[in-house]
């Protein structure tokens, strides 16, 4: 099973942020990018510049502004069509940044890769149901692929349904290139929009999110201030850490130890280095 995604947010990153993932058989893809790349006439897909008439949906000159926008507009319908037609499935996960920060104030920038994480465990889910290993392609920015690929290897080194049915290998490439990753790109923002459209100031449902939600087989899950709040009431308890098996003062004495600093790949690190001690400690019993 091949499975494609990506990941969208607001124009400045501050409100919401959601990630993708889109999955089908090889000849369900290949018929799909067919009707895909005909239907973009040469033009590589990017949803918020489609819907936002920017970039290379942009009019060449003013007096073409209204008439590029609705050709901007027929085009995400028709792509819209053209996913919900065909055979693949997907799921795509949307963060809450302003409940984030609200509840844990100057945290770290986790929220992409809680969505990403959640993916991975759906995908290996429907995997599992399928009968079929999972390989995963992403469109991810530069600084972000280094500490999605040891994400991803940790996760799944770390749990055995995980490390049954996704492939060892994840791949990243630009959206741009792939048309396969561009449908993750539309559902991505779909669930961002959904998201901001429920938290932000302009509430409105979206007519392609009904056609896609219409067919049963695409999702969008949403986390807010209520799953923050309980998250940080879990933290407290202490319940959390007693479950997972260490705590905030067992990372900040690995971090002095090593003399290294708090961050993202750190954090990570750390937690590729929890599963081997916990690993090791299993094996001599």
């Amino acid at each position: 099973m091949f499975v494609y995604g990506d990941d969208g947010s607001d124009e400045k990153k501050k409100r919401v942020t959601a990630v993708s993932v889109v999955a089908g058989y090889e000849d369900w893809w290949q018929d799909l990018e067919s009707k895909w790349i005909e239907r973009c006439n040469g033009i590589p897909f990017h949803a918020t510049y489609c819907e936002s008439d920017w970039d290379d949906f942009a009019p060449k000159s003013p007096e073409l502004t209204d008439a590029k926008h609705k050709e901007n507009k027929k085009l995400y319908r028709d792509l819209a069509t053209i996913l919900a037609e065909s055979k693949v499935g997907g799921i795509a996960i949307a963060i809450d940044l302003v409940a984030m920060q609200k509840v844990f104030p100057g945290s770290l920038e986790l929220a992409y890769y809680r969505a990403f994480l959640e993916c991975l465990t759906r995908t290996a889910e429907c995997a599992k149901n399928m009968g079929e290993v999972a390989e995963l392609t992403f469109d991810i920015s530069a600084e972000n692929e280094y500490n999605a690929g040891l994400l991803y290897k940790t996760m799944r080194d770390g749990d055995p349904e995980l490390l049954e049915w996704l492939h060892p290998k994840i791949s990243f490439v630009p959206a741009k290139e792939s048309p396969r990753v561009q449908t993750g790109d539309m559902l991505a923002y779909e669930a961002w929009k959904a998201l901001d459209h429920t938290v932000g100031e302009v509430k409105r449902k979206r007519g392609s999110w009904e056609a896609l939600r219409a067919t049963g087989r695409f999702e969008t899950y949403s986390y807010s201030h209520e799953w923050f709040e309980d998250l940080q009431k879990h933290i407290a308890s202490g319940h959390l850490g007693a479950r997972v098996g260490f705590s905030e003062k067992d990372y900040i004495a690995w971090l002095a130890e090593r003399q290294r600093g708090h961050n993202l790949s750190n954090l990570f690190t750390f937690l590729d280095w929890i599963r081997r001690r916990d690993e090791r400690r299993i094996h001599k019993l």
